[in-house]
């Protein structure tokens, strides 16, 4: 705790008050001396209050003893003028006060030596017998003086070492932010990168499927679209957890049918758990109304992660999932249970189960897969969502998920509308013509074969130069739309928007729609898309009805 302030303001007030005090109290001609004395120690100590933040705190302690040696030498001015020698309890004070207040060794010792000289060299001088009941209550005052002093360093040396701590651990907290926002940036980075190749891969799938095949053809590319499927559920999985370290993942309000997200769900995994010979329940409790308010698209992850581990881990005997809805003040709370008969987790894994890239063992991942990041994520949306998710298992008897979220009724909000919804895809997009602003090839060919299968004119622009180069040509015709790439050389798409928002290729083309295609999925990215002026965002892998809804919306029939 810093005293100088506090000391210096205490000083200034009482030789304030001691100026008076001589002024109107002594009757002898020192107490002209006494009272300057004292209104330049008031004076000084008010000065030191008033700048004691500019003043390095090394030296706070150094100005401190200087006001108590003032306050001494006044005290033993006092004594010398008055030859009275009760005027040594004024000493005995300052000595008390010089332990209270100072933790330095060699301060506290030059105080206390500072006040026994000057008490003995004034009492030998004035020829005043030294008494020993003032001799001992010097001693005394010394010894009570040593003890507080000695507090008062242990009390500054603790505090040293808490702010020590402090500091140690401030630096822990931002060395383990800049770590995380590192991994974050490594782990989006990496995604970006993964989803890149995979566009064409994905794009390449769906295209061949398309194709007449014989059946073991056929057989083949399912096979190669599961694998693809599982792939980015690796890479979905990565891309939120990222997303959750780095506070971008947002929880949606929108008007859905808890019912019918139940209903769809048993039915996807039905077939799985048929397939082991699993017997698979729904069970529904409580459910007095299914039209609810929240995020479908979360709640759908969470339940198809803990069906999925269930199926995986399950071998012999049942499923069941129990959900009801239950009102909470203002909200509806809804609770939900996956009940299988699995391998169980022990108790000693049990407390690391929703742990980042945790499972049971390393056994789990060889036998089964998965990053270690489905259960982590999916406590994660439970808490972003206003619920909470537990286990209880036993080795070889089964687990029980049971998790909570909020929702809302929906005459109590205004819903948002999801965008597939926004516009119904035209069955004939033949009068569309669209520019493709895309630099790696192979996304190139994806998108050029899904446009053409649409029956949509594209013209392909390999990076923004070229893109801003087949703009202002007059020879081309106008374009009604551009799919825009956003990490490109030589100019990327963020800077091909500026310049085409600004007028660049000419004022009537500074309003065409522009649709950004980007493998970063983060809500920042998205954000900075629409902030340079693009009108919708798409992310790669492409989605054809994303796509065809997004065309459909910017759509703009041709006059003839």
């Amino acid at each position: 705790m810093d005293l100088l302030r506090p000391m210096a303001y205490f000083f200034a007030v009482l030789n304030f008050f001691l100026t008076f005090a001589h002024l109107f109290l002594l009757q002898d001609t020192y107490k002209w001396i006494l009272s300057t004395a004292t209104i330049l120690t008031a004076a000084l100590s008010l000065v030191i209050g008033l700048k004691a933040s500019e003043i390095s705190s090394s030296r706070h302690s150094l100005i401190i003893l200087l006001l108590l040696l003032i306050g001494s030498s006044n005290s033993l001015l006092h004594l010398w003028f008055s030859e009275a020698p009760e005027q040594t309890t004024n000493i005995f004070v300052t000595i008390i006060a010089t332990g209270i207040v100072l933790s330095n060794r060699q301060h506290w010792t030059a105080s206390i030596l500072f006040n026994w000289t000057g008490w003995i060299a004034v009492n030998i001088s004035l020829e005043m017998a030294l008494t020993g009941h003032f001799f001992f209550t010097m001693a005394m005052s010394t010894l009570l003086s040593w003890f507080a002093h000695l507090a008062r360093k242990k009390l500054v040396e603790k505090q040293l070492e808490l702010q020590q701590e402090r500091d140690i651990a401030i630096q822990h907290e931002q060395e383990s932010k800049a770590a995380t926002m590192a991994k974050s940036a490594f782990l989006a980075n990496m995604s970006h990168e993964i989803r890149t190749p995979m566009n064409g891969v994905i794009g390449m799938i769906d295209l061949v499927s398309k194709s007449e095949m014989d059946e073991q053809q056929i057989d083949f590319i399912s096979t190669a679209k599961r694998s693809a499927e599982s792939l980015m559920i690796i890479i979905n999985d990565i891309l939120d957890f990222s997303k959750i370290e780095a506070g971008e993942l947002t929880i949606e309000k929108i008007e859905f049918d808890l019912d019918q997200i139940f209903n769809e769900l048993i039915h996807d995994h039905r077939f799985l758990a048929n397939k082991k010979g699993l017997k698979f329940e729904l069970e529904k409790h409580y459910i007095h109304h299914s039209k609810v308010v929240g995020d479908p698209h979360r709640i759908t992850q969470v339940l198809n992660n803990l069906l999925s581990n269930a199926i995986k881990f399950t071998e012999v005997g049942s499923i069941i999932v129990r959900y009801g809805l239950n009102p909470l003040g203002d909200h509806l709370l809804l609770n939900v249970k996956v009940i299988d008969t699995g391998i169980g987790v022990s108790g000693t894994s049990l407390p690391y189960l929703f742990d980042s890239f945790s499972q049971a063992d390393m056994s789990t991942t060889r036998n089964f897969g998965g990053t270690g990041l489905g259960l982590a994520i999916t406590k994660q949306l439970c808490e972003l969502m206003g619920g909470s998710i537990t286990v209880h298992s036993k080795l070889e008897e089964g687990s029980v998920f049971q998790f909570s979220v909020r929702l809302t009724s929906p005459d109590t909000v205004t819903t948002q509308k999801e965008e597939a919804r926004v516009a119904p895809s035209p069955a004939d997009f033949s009068t569309l013509r669209v520019l493709l602003v895309e630099d790696n090839v192979i996304n190139q060919e994806v998108m050029v074969a899904i446009l053409r299968s649409l029956k949509i004119h594209v013209d392909v622009a390999n990076d923004g130069f070229d893109a801003v180069a087949m703009l202002k040509c007059t020879e081309l015709p106008t374009f009604d739309l551009i799919l825009m790439d956003c990490q490109m050389p030589n100019l990327d798409g963020y800077e091909t928007t500026r310049r085409i928002r600004s007028g660049d290729v000419g004022e009537l083309l500074s309003k065409i729609p522009i649709i950004a295609l980007t493998a970063n999925t983060m809500n920042s990215e998205r954000e900075k898309c629409i902030n340079v002026g693009m009108n919708e965002y798409l992310t790669k892998p492409i989605n054809t009805e994303a796509l065809k809804s997004v065309l459909a919306k910017h759509h703009r029939v041709k006059l003839p």
